[in-house]
């Protein structure tokens, strides 16, 4: 599964388009976005979108595609009426921010070091976002938009009408959602610690590795289909980004214990 940016500059597509598809978004709607000339977007796929243009730029939403590359009339009005077309992926998105004053993560936070890439700054959409990127943008991005997101009630949200099988924590999501509740769940059962190696970014790195972890799924998100209940505590698991790497290494992925018995072996 490889993750994609998207773009959106209000100079070459309005706000009040975007305004119109925001309140689609919030109706469970599936958007069509431009993707440039990349046709080698799959469906399942991860994106970002990002805000381009003067103001506040940056990362504003994140979604999984439905459909594949296809051609339909220009976003443009001027050369939609010459005929012509642009090319669209279908995508189901997961969070996005209509907030003109603040962006989840902000382009200036891109040029972090673990982040950098020329990609940022490409007016085109459709980039491929490098792997080795998008691992930990996905759990930066996930501690954002817990902060900001406005569609969880708060604590007393987890123990509503989701609560299933004697009274265990059981959330339904799509199936490629990375789904920021499900994540805050699994860490207050699990904590901070890594489920492999045990390593503990606070005690280590003190208030800059405070609340850093990676959240890493048992079971492979593209091996689900449609929707699932998810138990945060039995299908999540925090790892560090070295063992979540590691876990990725073979495919089908390691389980944890296949790669907590290799870690014992090789740090006795």
């Amino acid at each position: 599964m490889s993750t994609y940016l998207l773009t959106w500059n209000p100079r070459v597509w309005p706000k009040e388009q975007f305004e119109i598809y925001y309140q689609k978004y919030t109706q469970g709607k599936i958007l069509k976005w431009s993707c440039g000339t990349t046709k080698k977007i799959l469906v399942g796929d991860n994106i970002f979108l990002l805000k381009q243009g003067k103001g506040n730029k940056g990362l504003i939403g994140s979604g999984v595609v439905t459909a594949a590359p296809y051609y339909a009339p220009h976003y443009q009005e001027e050369k939609r009426k010459e005929g012509k077309k642009s090319l669209y992926v279908d995508v189901k998105f997961d969070y996005l921010s209509n907030n003109q004053f603040k962006t989840p993560i902000s382009r200036d936070e891109l040029n972090a070091p673990e982040f950098i890439s020329n990609i940022w700054d490409s007016q085109g959409s459709g980039k491929t976002i490098p792997a080795n990127i998008a691992d930990g943008l996905f759990d930066f991005w996930n501690s954002r938009i817990e902060r900001n997101e406005q569609d969880f009630s708060g604590p007393d949200e987890a123990e509503s009408s989701k609560l299933k099988e004697g009274g265990k924590k059981v959330i339904t999501v799509n199936a490629y959602e990375r789904n920021t509740k499900a994540r805050r769940l699994c860490i207050e059962h699990w904590k901070y610690n890594c489920g492999v190696c045990n390593f503990h970014f606070e005690k280590t790195y003190g208030q800059l590795g405070k609340n850093y972890i990676h959240v890493h799924h048992l079971k492979p998100l593209s091996e689900i289909n449609e929707e699932y209940d998810i138990d945060p505590v039995k299908d999540l698991r925090p790892v560090c980004p070295n063992c979540h790497a590691m876990l990725h290494r073979k495919q089908p992925a390691l389980s944890i214990e296949e790669l907590k018995e290799i870690y014992t072996i090789y740090n006795k």
